[in-house]
């Protein structure tokens, strides 16, 4: 944690409470003849019979091995080495402090750095015992310097609900994560003295972005000879529109060559400051395709196809190597479909979905783990009463879903990549809920979405290499070296989709090729990415190719 260290040290100046360091007025006349005198007054020159140990203003934190018993038998344990076996021994202050050192210690083992054991002012009664108070040092107030865009308490939220408990450093540490995750800002903290004794403040220190908005323009050729070969795009992501960490983003597409689709999207998502990690989602979008070229021109084929939902993301575990977030999605989806100026099919349905994502480092083995697992039920059909496009299919569904991909590291630069994408459903799916095969992201040697099916699977294995052979050479572009510039990758896929009413044979496809990404990121985030691949399995291509595919993008980020 940033400045976590060093603050600690500035914050012990409160480790022991003032009525501990010097004696009241009150009880001056007592303390003169006490055993264990203030702080000012000891001397190593005098011992004390001491029996052991009482341990007092130890918290409950079993989690973190802190509670009264196991600070009482660290005493006892310190306690007996002192003493080699004797019931009673005398000690200088010196060891006695030292006994309070090894609780302090255990505290900070834990991760409560400004946690401080300590010996009061005491006289010991009959029994010999002497007394350490520990002060666990509570987190104060919580300020923020260095926000002009961001109000200060949306900085502050995950930070606030520790107020009041005691300063540990994984708990700080996982609420500043939070608060990174806020889009535009960058923050680190700072531990001072609190305005109350035995309290620590924190600082927390903002360095929003350049501009709260990002912008993308990009294209690429992931269309079809229906919808479009190729696609012009353009999108915006406001950050913190109203001060609080909120996301606005709007993205749009337009087919070219020929002019026959276009995609608008719009999305809002709103942190809930009450709860980390928790956010407020609403969003919608739009296809919309207009055949007016190619051999189905005649025809007229129009239609929308259109999503609408609301929601909310939890990110309720947040640590450096283990993220885990759910979501809830209700939506409503709409498909149309006309020729001739007659309508095929108007599906409508309103959709419940349930999702968990992983994010996992691996630190022992060096790689990334992503995971994603969702469920989609069907609540009600309002659909049209005739469908000539899917007229067997069921008005009631669910679909289980499951993506995965690891992240290999061979070496500085060189990496693996495995990924699967699957679905699994008992019902007979409409086009919008089936599973797709072809594509950029898919089999790489068909076109976008080549086959449709209830029930399907893609995995592929890419090795990726960083500029190989010259990797640490310095490119023209600033002398960056070529490793961050350039990346070359080989893949093979395989994908499976199958019908479940099983009146259609399963189709299996199969495709190897390989791949280059240019970045230069002092040019606009500059990024060009092609792929060439070919089918490797028997299946035909629907538009009947059998030579290499080529899928190219790029784009600008601003």
């Amino acid at each position: 944690m940033t400045c976590l260290a060093a603050a600690a040290s500035a914050c012990l100046q409160l480790a022991a409470p003032a009525w501990a360091q010097s004696p009241t007025d009150a009880t001056a006349a007592a303390q003169s003849a006490a055993a264990v005198p203030a702080m000012k007054d000891r001397t190593d020159a005098v011992t004390l019979q001491v029996r052991g140990f009482r341990v007092r203003d130890v918290g409950h934190y079993p989690e973190a091995g802190i509670d009264p018993p196991r600070m009482q038998a660290v005493a006892d344990a310190a306690f007996a080495e002192l003493a080699q076996g004797q019931p009673v021994v005398a000690l200088r202050f010196d060891q006695l402090q030292a006994v309070a050192d090894a609780i302090t210690r255990a505290y900070r083992q834990a991760g409560f750095i400004v946690s401080t054991a300590y010996l009061p002012a005491q006289t010991p009664g009959p029994d010999q015992l002497i007394e350490i108070r520990v002060l666990e040092g509570r987190i104060g107030q919580i300020s923020v310097q260095g926000a002009a865009r961001y109000r200060g308490n949306a900085l502050s939220a995950p930070l606030r609900q520790l107020q009041g408990r005691p300063l540990r450093k994984q708990d700080v540490d996982a609420a500043l994560l939070y608060a990174r995750d806020l889009p535009g800002v960058s923050v680190s903290s700072v531990l001072q003295p609190g305005q109350k004794e035995g309290e620590t403040d924190v600082v927390l220190v903002a360095s929003e972005a350049a501009r709260p908005y990002v912008i993308t323009l990009g294209g690429n050729n992931y269309g079809t000879e229906l919808t479009g070969r190729y696609r012009a795009q353009a999108g915006i992501t406001w950050n913190s529109l109203l001060g609080l960490g909120d996301v606005f983003a709007a993205n749009y597409a337009y087919s070219l060559a020929p002019q026959q689709s276009q995609i608008g999207a719009l999305s809002y998502g709103l942190p809930i400051g009450s709860v980390s990690g928790l956010s407020a989602v609403i969003g919608a979008s739009r296809s919309e395709l207009e055949v007016r070229n190619g051999v189905f021109a005649r025809l007229g084929l129009k239609g929308p196809t259109s999503i609408v939902y609301t929601g909310a993301d939890w990110k309720f575990i947040n640590s450096q190597t283990l993220q885990l977030q759910g979501s809830a999605r209700y939506l409503r989806e709409q498909s149309k479909l006309s020729a001739l100026g007659m309508q095929l099919s108007d599906q409508q349905f309103d959709v419940a979905e349930l999702g968990l994502s992983l994010r996992r480092t691996d630190l022992r083995w060096r790689g990334v783990d992503l995971l994603q697992v969702s469920v989609r039920q069907s609540l009600r059909d309002r659909s049209a009463p005739v469908d000539q496009i899917s007229p067997g299919r069921d008005s009631y569904f669910t679909i289980a879903r499951l993506a995965y991909t690891r992240l290999q590291y061979l070496t500085r630069t060189q990496r693996l990549y495995f990924k699967f994408n699957g679905q699994y459903s008992d019902d007979t799916l409409t086009p919008m809920e089936q599973f797709a095969v072809g594509g950029p992201d898919s089999v790489r040697a068909y076109p976008v979405s080549d086959a449709l099916g209830d029930r399907g699977y893609y995995t592929a294995l890419e090795y990726h290499m960083d500029a190989p052979g010259f990797a640490d050479a310095a490119s023209p572009f600033n002398g960056r070296p070529w490793r961050e510039l350039l990346e070359l990758d080989v893949f093979a896929d395989h994908a499976r989709v199958f019908a479940a009413n099983g009146r259609l044979t399963p189709a299996s496809f199969d495709a190897a090729g390989v791949g280059l990404t240019f970045r230069l990121p002092q040019y606009a985030n500059f990024e060009w990415r092609i792929s060439a691949a070919l089918p490797t399995g028997a299946r035909n291509a629907s538009d009947g190719r059998d030579d290499a595919r080529i899928y190219t993008r790029f784009g600008f980020t601003f």
